[in-house]
């Protein structure tokens, strides 16, 4: 039978304030050429559209298999299609950006509490393995806080930190089938062996230093922002970009933006927080992805970020709604 159209009224209310205050009150930091930053636009509301039609026909057990799917391409970038000269010391499969890995192992992880007990057990171990290459330290806090609140499912979900312990140490004590080393493993390595206690490479690049470099930007336009693109990269703060979606928002579009953008996860959270134990992976996976948001400034032009958005609401409804 035939559907009438929907669409996701949270999200293109937000994408209205968000590019129409962002784009009127300044231009300067609008990098792309006019035709670009159009497509931009519409690929936004293309995604929330019709992509709210594919999201409701998707299965907890066929997204879990993507996710998979997507998640073991690392294994290809580490043994067939790594290449020296452009990869880094952190892997990103086919995603191309280690911490897009990393949030699509966070949502995987989450999922996997939807599943039978084989299903799940497969999924976290992927999900763990490929999540800890990425070498996010955002992952690894959101895994932990994953895992933590799991225990008030069952006290046997402990059994998973375990689990998880062996792995990283595993990690960092055999570290040499990598094609190239990192800092930060190198780092814990050193730790590990007990041959330093210098964390100056887990430390390096802290997100809390980025985001202060922003705040006067936020304190001086409050009310409609600095204007689109001024959050990102080569903008007000300089080459890095805030890497925070809720400072993004309120730096570039202002309170009202933000207001809306913080009361749609706000919501997703409390919602999904009240039927927990019956659904205990909507609050995990939606913990993850406000928690991500933390550390990522690519918010409306990441399809996989508004997918997971637009799905968790969903899901979190229909349950409600039974």
């Amino acid at each position: 039978m035939r559907r009438n159209l929907v669409f996701n009224s949270w999200l293109l209310i937000l994408g209205i304030f968000y590019f129409g205050i962002g784009s009127l009150v300044n231009q300067t930091f609008i990098t792309e050429s006019t035709l670009t930053y159009l497509i931009l636009i519409v690929k936004y509301f293309i995604t929330i559209i019709g992509g709210y039609q594919v999201l409701r026909d998707t299965s907890k057990s066929e997204l879990l298999l993507i996710l998979i799917i997507g998640c073991l391409t690392v294994f290809l970038q580490i043994f067939i299609f790594y290449n020296p000269l452009t990869d880094g010391s952190r892997y990103s499969g086919f995603y191309l950006n280690p911490n897009s890995l990393g949030f699509i192992c966070i949502m995987g992880y989450g999922l996997t509490f939807s599943m039978d007990k084989n299903w799940k057990l497969i999924g976290q171990i992927i999900f763990t393995i490929v999540g800890f290459l990425t070498f996010s330290r955002t992952f690894i806090i959101v895994w932990l806080l994953i895992n933590v609140l799991a225990i008030r499912l069952s006290i046997k979900n402990i059994r998973t930190l375990l689990v998880g312990g062996v792995l990283l140490i595993g990690l960092i004590t055999y570290n040499s089938f990598l094609p190239n080393s990192n800092a930060r493993l190198d780092a814990m390595t050193k730790i590990f062996e007990g041959k330093s206690k210098n964390t100056s490479k887990l430390e390096e690049g802290g997100r809390t230093e980025t985001w202060a470099n922003f705040y006067p930007f936020i304190y001086s336009q409050p009310i409609f922002g600095n204007g689109y693109g001024a959050f990102s990269g080569n903008g007000v703060g300089g080459a890095a970009g805030v890497h925070n979606a809720y400072l993004k928002v309120i730096g570039e579009a202002g309170i009202f933006a933000f207001l809306i953008f913080i009361l749609i996860f706000i919501m997703l959270i409390k919602n999904s927080y009240d039927i927990f134990l019956n659904q205990p992976h909507l609050f995990l996976m939606s913990t993850g992805l406000s928690l991500f948001l933390l550390t990522n400034h690519n918010y409306f032009d990441s399809g996989y970020v508004l997918f997971f958005t637009m799905w968790l609401q969903f899901q979190t409804k229909e349950q409600i709604d039974k």
